[in-house]
């Protein structure tokens, strides 16, 4: 009895059906991978990047800057060393010019916005009517003697600010107290430091 069972046993798991089993990768691919891509061959992909042509880095690089702007001839130079170092075309190096020149165009538009701001303000604060300017123009003629003052304090902006403005308008008008009716200075007039530092004991 128990060899019949052990022999039908036997016999259902032959007819149980053909057992599948993975195909073993061939010797050639021992990883299955995937098939390339027609044409992308070791050969062809070496031969592609052979005929490939270099960069074109310029002799002498070309500077486009917008109107307003200039670049002194030691700032090219030094420019033009960095690029070739690190091999940039000529089109690359106009990217970077063209951000610089983008960053200074923000600055410059910022110090208008600025100046703006601070004429307002003056307008404001009563501290643009002539007599009040006149004010502020004695004190910057009185105490420079260059000339090159005035011109400097309205090109940086400074000249608009209400606290400068106020700080000259305030000089003037000592200055105004001490000239005599005929515009000429009195006899008395105090001294640069006495109207400065007229607080001052020393």
């Amino acid at each position: 009895m128990a060899e019949e069972g052990t022999t039908a046993a036997v016999e259902t798991t032959q007819t149980a059906g053909p057992v599948t089993e993975a195909a073993a990768p061939a010797a050639e691919n021992p990883f299955n991978f995937p098939p390339a891509p027609e044409g992308a061959t070791h050969e062809n992909v070496a031969s592609k990047a052979t005929n490939e042509e270099a960069p074109a880095i310029p002799e002498k690089y070309e500077f486009h800057l917008p109107e307003g702007l200039t670049m002194t001839p030691e700032i090219e130079g030094q420019f033009s060393e960095i690029a070739k170092g690190i091999g940039l075309t000529q089109e690359q190096a106009d990217k970077l010019v063209q951000l610089h020149s983008n960053i200074m165009m923000d600055t410059m538009r910022q110090a208008e916005q600025q100046k703006n701001r601070w004429v307002e303000a003056c307008h404001k604060e009563g501290l643009s009517s002539p007599d009040k300017l006149t004010a502020a123009k004695l004190a910057v003629d009185t105490f420079d003697d260059t000339g090159r003052l005035m011109p400097m304090l309205i090109e940086s902006g400074i000249a608009y600010a209400p606290e400068f403005q106020r700080f000259l308008q305030t000089i003037g008008g000592y200055l105004k107290e001490d000239t005599a009716p005929d515009s000429k200075p009195a006899p008395q007039a105090k001294s640069a430091a006495d109207l400065l530092f007229q607080n001052s004991k020393y």
